[in-house]
C-alpha cells in the first residue's frame, strides 16, 4: 500500500481549488485547499499513536485544518467525540464538509480558535485528549511562497510551540494526554516547553528505515503527572527495499500502535 492521496481536483465555492482526497485506503474522505496545507503521512500516523477505547472520550485537534486527523481518529473509534479548532475559516468549512462526506456530523465540531488566544477556547474544556501536527518550523526559516496558507502551514507565525502547548494545557482535564508530532530536530525545545506541566513524557521517534536517522517524533505527556520520562523504541516506516512494512501499511489502513513499546495494538 502506498501513502499517496487519491485526489480529484474540484472547484467551488470555497476561495481557491480544493481537492477531494482519501486516506485510510478509502475509508476517510478529505476535502483539502490546493494552496495550503494537505495532509500527508504525519497525520495519519499521529492519529494512530492516541490511545483509544474504554469510555466515550472527547478530543481536541488544535490546528485541525481540512481535519485529517481527527476523521482517522473517530474511524478508529465509532464512539469517540472530536472538536477540531483552526482560526482558517475557509478550511473549517472544508472540515465541515468531510464530517458530512464521513457521516461523523453527530461527533464532530468545527471551533473557531487561535492557540495564540488560548482564552477563546475555554467553552471546551475540560476535554481527555488534545492533539496537534503543529506548523514545523520557527518563522524565519518557514515557507516563502505567495500563498498565505502555505506559509502559515509551514512555519509558526503568530503563535510559538509553546502557545500551542500552553493552549492544550488549559483545555486539558487532570492526568490528561497531549499527543504531538514534530520534526526531530524539535524534541528538546518541545520537551523543555512540555515540561512545565506535563510529566510521563513519551518520546517515540519515527525512522525513516532501520538504520536512518528519524526526521520526525511523536511526543506524549499527561497533565499533572510526575511520572518518567519513556524513550520507546519507535517505529520503523519502510523495510529495507524502501517500501512501507507490513506492520505501517496496517497502520496506514486505520490500525493503532502502542506509543512506549512501539508495538501495533492488536
Amino acid at each position: 500500500m502506498k501513502m499517496t492521496l487519491k485526489t480529484t481536483a474540484e472547484i467551488d465555492a470555497t476561495p481557491g481549488a480544493v481537492t477531494r482526497d482519501t486516506v485510510l485506503g478509502g475509508r476517510v474522505t478529505l476535502f483539502q485547499p490546493v494552496d495550503g496545507y494537505r495532509a500527508a503521512i504525519d497525520p495519519v500516523i499521529l492519529a494512530a499513536a492516541v490511545p483509544l477505547g474504554g469510555r466515550p472520550q472527547h478530543i481536541v485537534d488544535l490546528g485541525c485544518g481540512a481535519g485529517a486527523v481527527g476523521f482517522c481518529l473517530m474511524a478508529r473509534d465509532p464512539a469517540l467525540r472530536v472538536t477540531g479548532v483552526d482560526r482558517d475559516p475557509a478550511v473549517l468549512a472544508l472540515a465541515r464538509r468531510g464530517a458530512e462526506a464521513n457521516r461523523f456530523v453527530d461527533r464532530f465540531n468545527a471551533q473557531p480558535g487561535d492557540v495564540a488566544a488560548p482564552a477563546g477556547l475555554a467553552d471546551l474544556a475540560p476535554v481527555d485528549q488534545v492533539v496537534a501536527n503543529p506548523p514545523y518550523l520557527p518563522a524565519a526559516r518557514g515557507s516563502q511562497s505567495p500563498a498565505p496558507r502555505r506559509r502559515a502551514s509551514d512555519a509558526e507565525i503568530g503563535a510559538t510551540l509553546a502557545d500551542w502547548v500552553d493552549a492544550a494545557r488549559r483545555l486539558l482535564v487532570h492526568k490528561g494526554r497531549l499527543t504531538m508530532i514534530h520534526r526531530a530536530d524539535r524534541v528538546a525545545e518541545l520537551m523543555a516547553v512540555m515540561r512545565a506541566d506535563f510529566g510521563d513524557l513519551t518520546i517515540c521517534p519515527l525512522w525513516p528505515r532501520a538504520g536512518a536517522a528519524a526526521k520526525r517524533v511523536i511526543v506524549r505527556g499527561r497533565k499533572g503527572s510526575g511520572g518518567p520520562d519513556v524513550i520507546s523504541p519507535g517505529w520503523v516506516l519502510h523495510g529495507a527495499d524502501n517500501r512501507f512494512r507490513a506492520a505501517t501499511d496496517r497502520l496506514l489502513a486505520g490500525g493503532g500502535f502502542d506509543l512506549a513499546t512501539g508495538r501495533a495494538c492488536e
